[in-house]
């Protein structure tokens, strides 16, 4: 295999020269740096990432460990994080650890500690033994994590979920202020009387939304209805059943706390020539790729992934290359949704 000292022979460069052009280091003329380039391409050297890290004791790589890849918010985090740190000269390693087929072939409920740590810790074993100098684990939804093995010394982050205690930085949606912003809007459209579609009920996007939709009502003197809310399951029928039993009670509008049971809730209505964003309004969560092809269009909040990936992407870097910022202790940094108005509220 090719070497620095070979390819700084080839172009009549010192091997530092070639160093810092690898590192992207511009204190070298263009002509130099174009010269090394092109050589370096014509032989195919790449760069002998672990014993740079043996030598500097960082091996400029990232770990991340996602829960699950199919999940929707997955793979726009994952690419965030992984275009910011090429950007800015890490490489990155990608361990799926497919979770959710995993409880679903085991029978196991979502989240179970046991099969959570059979899963978790072979994977953060393995960034260890690939000398990572960091992780960032990627949740497939929010929540409290103690996945960290103990002892562990590479830097983590968490992104999508939170450390249980604050003992890793972290990054979530702000599930509280995006749903208030939601409601706030139902209530300047002169909607009063809201039903809602909650996620699971021990869920915690469920507790958080809940939070933000109580405290918009709670600012416009509206009463708070347990009666108008009723909890589903994120899926679509959940969102189908609910509206069955919310047309009864004379709302205005149905929120659901995903694009995914706002759909089952078009489809109630729909079935029964109840018109959506004329009869009643309806409103999701999350911004799905399907709730811009809805009729009519749903309005909703979308999740800002690609900033909780570049955020969670910025901290790792910080954590390994300033030791003072990494004993920092802080609670989650929160993102809020950005509010998508669309067609399917109307104005009463």
């Amino acid at each position: 295999m090719i070497t620095v000292k070979e390819i700084a022979k080839m172009c009549d460069v010192s091997p530092s020269t070639v160093s810092n052009i690898l590192n992207g280091k511009n204190n070298m003329t263009a002509e130099t740096k174009e010269k090394v380039l092109a050589c370096i391409e014509a032989t195919g050297y790449r760069p002998n990432y672990f014993a740079q890290g043996m030598r500097r004791q960082n091996n400029k790589t990232i770990c991340i460990i996602a829960e699950e890849i199919c999940q929707f918010s997955t793979p726009q985090i994952v690419e965030s994080i992984m275009m910011y740190c090429e950007k800015n000269g890490y490489r990155t390693i990608f361990i799926n650890l497919g979770m959710y087929n995993k409880w679903d072939n085991k029978g196991i409920k979502v989240g179970s500690p046991d099969l959570i740590e059979e899963n978790t810790k072979p994977a953060f074993l393995e960034a260890q033994a690939i000398r990572a100098d960091g992780v960032i684990y990627v949740a497939a939804h929010g929540r409290a994590l103690d996945v960290v093995p103990e002892n562990y010394d590479i830097p983590v982050i968490f992104a999508y979920g939170f450390s249980k205690d604050n003992k890793y930085k972290s990054i979530v949606i702000d599930d509280e202020e995006s749903s208030r912003v939601l409601v706030e809007y139902l209530i300047s459209m002169g909607h009063k009387k809201i039903g809602v579609v909650t996620g699971t009920k021990e869920n915690y996007h469920t507790i958080e939304r809940l939070k933000g939709f109580k405290n918009a009502l709670k600012a416009h003197d509206i009463k708070y209805d347990p009666q108008n809310v009723i909890n589903g399951d994120w899926q679509r029928e959940s969102g189908y059943n609910a509206a069955k039993e919310l047309i009864k009670k004379d709302i205005t509008a149905i929120w659901c706390m995903n694009d995914v049971m706002a759909l089952g809730a078009y489809d109630y209505l729909i079935e029964n020539n109840i018109k959506i964003g004329e009869d009643i309004s309806v409103i999701g969560f999350d911004d799905r790729e399907i709730a811009a092809y809805a009729y009519p269009k749903l309005t909703t909040s979308a999740i800002m992934l690609d900033d909780i990936g570049i955020l969670s992407a910025k901290m790792i870097i910080n954590e390994i290359e300033d030791s003072s910022y990494r004993k920092e202790k802080v609670a989650p940094t929160r993102v809020v949704c950005k509010f998508i108005e669309r067609n399917s509220v109307k104005k009463i």
